[in-house]
């Protein structure tokens, strides 16, 4: 077994390992993104819906890689559709992925797992109950196992598809973990998550959370007894999450580019802001940066305050999320942010890259590579394709991309639009390396587009006017 190296950051430079390169971008190429200036683009704006996969949203798209029907344990599950507000929400964490993925199979999406037997000597740990298939519960529902094998009715979501038609669509776009939220968005942020793998097991998320909170992390292995390779890993007990690795914080405050994250709001529940649980964030100066409630984002575009560099996390009913804060404003919500850049002067400088963090649990047709971890050897991710939809007066118009992209990919087009150094400096390459920047669905000669409304059902008055309290997320 391969010696741990995840308890402190500074260990990060004395272990490696080679990390497979992802198609569209070398792991090790260079020590620092593309320097910046040699695009229009002044203004990025992150906007991260939750928990979506491609099919489930764009099933039947012209031209994008979709699927009618997947595969549960030798049965063949014909998609039906839901509507986007769907109370029921499907198992998304790591050992649900490793269900679903079955070892490369992809088979494993009608067993839900809903709970962990926790008898005997082997379930009775509730760390290695997440590792050990027999400590599965799963749903013995008809519907239930229907659920993953479903897609949103597009009539329920017109603002996304009119976007992905309008501008440009990336149809191979991943998780950059194979688990849920929290490390997703780390991700986003850092480029890792500290090999953390699960959400904490408290509330709040982050370094504002109780002293007994800890995250699971992912370690190179077999569980006690093994049933996956090595490499697939096996989950540990994890520390406080209060990580102290570098985030794109640092080196956008050293390069003096403005920046906020927009969030619901700051140390409650479930957070969808990633520097909550980053300890040079959230207790210094920067959390002034940390800007709630979300809609904040509307006003500062309306009256020219727009930051260089935007993160936009939504609240539950907005977020696409299912589960008890469902809701069917997502689209519209995004809708409202894209306008208000499309109706201000940022509209000619800025690039809206709207993705989802996570899958969600349903079912996707594309088995996503597996990539071991730099410092473990684990493989934290690839998860299941999310879309990705680019809009900006210099996106190609139509175009559906089959770049290989993933959540990190957010972060790598921001380097590469700032000039900023990648976060590992080529000593451990981290995921805003490996990760192409977007490059394809951009065309900085064109003339710019001229921006038309994307029609939505509710606009950004209504959410400034509206206030939503309900969590962005519950795991």
């Amino acid at each position: 077994m391969k010696k741990s190296c995840w308890v402190l950051a500074a260990a990060l430079v004395a272990c490696s390992s080679p990390l497979s390169p992802v198609p569209g971008e070398p792991a090790a190429a260079h020590s620092f993104a593309r320097h910046g200036g040699s695009s229009p683009i002044q203004h990025v704006i992150i906007v991260m819906q939750e928990n979506r996969s491609f099919n489930n949203l764009f099933y039947g798209f012209p031209g994008a890689t979709t699927a009618s029907s997947g595969i549960g344990h030798g049965k063949t599950y014909k998609l039906l559709s839901l509507p986007l507000k769907e109370r029921f929400d499907l198992n998304h964490s790591h050992d649900q992925f490793l269900e679903d993925y079955d070892q490369g199979k992809n088979d494993g999406w009608d067993d839900d797992i809903i709970k962990h037997r926790h008898n005997g000597p082997i379930c009775s740990n509730s760390v290695n109950a997440m590792n050990e298939p027999q400590c599965w519960g799963f749903s013995g529902k008809p519907k239930v196992k229907q659920m993953p094998f479903t897609y949103v009715r597009q009539s329920d979501i017109k603002p996304y598809w009119t976007m992905a038609q309008e501008y440009a669509l990336g149809d191979e776009a991943f998780e950059s973990n194979n688990g849920p939220t929290f490390n997703s968005h780390e991700y986003m942020v850092a480029g890792q998550s500290g090999h953390s793998v699960e959400v904490p097991n408290g509330k709040p998320w982050g370094c504002d959370a109780k002293s007994h909170v800890n995250v699971n992390l992912l370690d190179y292995g077999q569980a006690d007894p093994p049933v996956f390779p090595a490499a697939t890993g096996h989950e540990v007990a994890g520390p406080f999450p209060c990580f102290t690795f570098s985030t794109v914080a640092d080196t956008l405050d050293a390069a003096k580019v403005t920046w906020k994250f927009y969030a619901q709001t700051n140390g409650a529940g479930s957070s969808l802001d990633p520097f909550e649980a980053i300890q040079n964030v959230w207790n210094g100066p920067d959390q002034a940066k940390l800007v709630h409630p979300d809609t904040t984002v509307l006003t500062d575009i309306a009256n020219g305050n727009l930051p260089q560099v935007s993160w936009v996390t939504p609240s539950g009913s907005n977020s696409d999320h299912p589960g008890p804060q469902s809701g069917d404003l997502g689209p519209s919500w995004v809708a409202s942010i894209v306008n208000a850049v499309g109706q201000s002067k940022y509209w000619n400088n800025t690039a809206v890259i709207v993705m989802w963090e996570e899958s969600g649990g349903w079912f996707d047709p594309v088995v996503p590579q597996q990539l071991p971890d730099p410092v473990t050897g684990a493989y934290e991710g690839l998860g299941y394709r999310v879309p990705l939809i680019v809009v900006s007066a210099y996106a190609k118009a139509g175009l559906v991309s089959h770049t290989h992209y993933e959540v990190a990919s957010t972060l790598h087009f921001i380097e590469e639009t700032f000039g900023l150094p990648f976060l590992g400096n080529g000593s451990v390459p981290l995921a805003d390396q490996r990760a192409a920047a977007f490059d394809d669905m951009f065309d900085f000669t064109q003339k710019p587009i001229a921006f038309k409304v994307i029609p939505a059902k509710e606009n950004a008055q209504y959410f400034l006017s509206h206030p939503d309290n309900t969590p962005g997320d519950t795991y």
